[in-house]
């Protein structure tokens, strides 16, 4: 599932991206330092960062 979501977050719409980006930060920070949790959602917040910069230029 974690490589379905990654892969899927390019096709996602502004709306779509707005809300993950709004749940990720919580996810990383509730997990431990270091957990792959946490390394998990710190790369899906990059990519959702730059699909959302890829539809600001688009």
């Amino acid at each position: 599932m974690t490589l379905d979501l990654c892969a899927s977050v390019g096709r996602m719409d502004h709306d779509d991206l707005a809300a993950l980006a709004d749940i990720l930060p919580s996810m990383k920070w509730q997990a431990p330092q270091g957990s792959e949790r946490r390394t998990w959602a710190d790369a899906l917040m990059r990519r959702v960062i730059d699909a959302q910069e890829a539809h600001e230029r688009g």
